[in-house]
């Protein structure tokens, strides 16, 4: 029980890295695109492949970064991985055009990477038996990234013109730079977990890729990925066609961060009480209903309901998602779990921006790509029916690791 004591310095560094790694790496794109597609005189579809290509770097180094993490430790992968975001954020406010952005934006994928499910294995090792609050508070990184984002854009925008995109990626790339001071400071490698290092490559497949509570799991992660970026890559634009101020406009998915800084700990939470089977269920539809409201009602009020609707659950689908795949199968296999689930969330974040910028462009504009947001949320929550409860006997078996790694 000694690292306990700390755990509030963790959730404080945790909380550093995920800003500037979930929040400013791949979560402001959103609310700077429609500067960024003005300025640079880019397409739809071009802004959407932009945010795809963040997907694309993730997706090509996500699973290595369990592998190499556990040969040169989750802190050092951490700390690399904010670097190169860092590196990504100070790079792109001196791009003039589509091909250089792009190469600005796979390297941000590529970091966050190399930096998120480390971090996920640091605090899932200090802290098993609060694995459900470490996780959630990590995930609120989301919300504060958006948060701080929407509500310096108008603000960067007006004193800078034009150029006030290009200066705001330069202040997520400095306030990078401190995070990964902080993560240096305060984070350490936790003891090796009893791992079965020594298991066959076919018992490994058997146990976790091909295990169906796992793939069921990985299916559903990979429908949120493939969900949740479309409204943060194109909603704050459809809010301008409908003829809102930036100001306004930046207010209204300040709210969404705002109530998403609390989404994940208020359901990790709520979980523990009634079930994460249903406490993801909720989640889904209530994310399902939120994407429909500003299709009925492209109004002021609509997407203020819309975005507090979102905020408050978007989060909540992840840590509750995360925290389901670590629990599905022996805990000496929980990080590879994770790293495997994340591959199709990677996948399924791969294809929302593009294909939503596809469909703006060609199928009707913004609203048809919310439809779609929403029709997968459905679907997640069909297939989420089908999860059950752990086994008492693997419960047990948990709960004896958990006990002997807190004690």
């Amino acid at each position: 029980m000694g690292q306990e004591k700390h755990i509030w310095k963790y959730a404080f560094a945790c909380v550093m890295v995920t800003i500037s790694t979930l929040g400013f790496g791949r979560m402001s794109y959103g609310i700077l695109m429609p500067f960024m597609k003005e300025s640079l005189s880019l397409s739809y579809e071009q802004a959407g492949i932009l945010g795809t290509a963040a997907s694309i770097g993730y997706l090509g180094m996500v699973l290595f970064a369990g592998i190499m993490a556990a040969k040169w430790g989750s802190k050092r992968l951490v700390i690399v991985g904010t670097l190169l975001v860092a590196s990504g954020l100070l790079y792109l406010p001196w791009t003039q055009s589509f091909l250089p952005c792009l190469a600005g934006m796979i390297l941000l994928g590529i970091g966050t990477a190399f930096a998120y499910t480390p971090l996920v294995n640091i605090v899932v090792g200090w802290f098993p038996r609060q694995r459900g609050m470490m996780i959630g508070f990590l995930l609120s990184g989301l919300g504060l990234g958006t948060l701080i984002s929407s509500a310096l854009i108008p603000f960067f925008t007006t004193w800078f013109s034009e150029s006030g995109w290009r200066y705001l990626w330069l202040v997520y790339g400095l306030l990078s730079l401190l995070s990964a001071l902080v993560a240096q400071i305060v984070l350490r490698d936790p003891p090796i977990p009893a791992r079965n290092t020594a298991q066959k490559d076919d018992s490994l497949l058997r146990e976790v890729y091909l295990h169906k509570r796992v793939l069921l799991v990985a299916i559903i992660y990979g429908l949120i990925g493939f969900a949740y970026l479309i409204p943060q890559s194109f909603l704050f634009s459809f809010i301008l066609e409908a003829n809102i101020d930036r100001y306004a406009a930046g207010q209204i998915m300040a709210l969404g961060g705002l109530m998403s800084i609390f989404s994940g700990p208020l359901w990790g939470t709520i979980s523990d009480r009634i079930g994460r089977k249903k406490s993801l269920l909720i989640t889904l539809f209530i994310g399902a209903v939120s994407m429909g409201i500003p299709i009925i009602f492209p109004m002021y009020l609509g997407f203020v309901i819309s975005q507090f609707l979102w905020g408050i659950t978007v989060v909540g689908m992840l840590s509750l998602i995360q925290a389901l795949s670590t629990e599905q199968i022996h805990p000496s296999f929980a990080p590879i779990a994770l790293g495997y689930v994340t591959v199709y969330f990677a996948v399924g974040q791969f294809l929302g921006p593009g294909f939503g910028g596809w469909m703006i462009d060609h199928l009707g504009g913004i609203p048809s790509t919310l439809l779609l947001c929403c029709g997968l949320l459905l679907l997640a929550f069909v297939l989420s029916t089908q999860l059950h409860k752990q086994a008492a006997a693997e419960q047990l078996v948990l709960q004896k690791e958990q006990n002997t790694m807190g004690g």
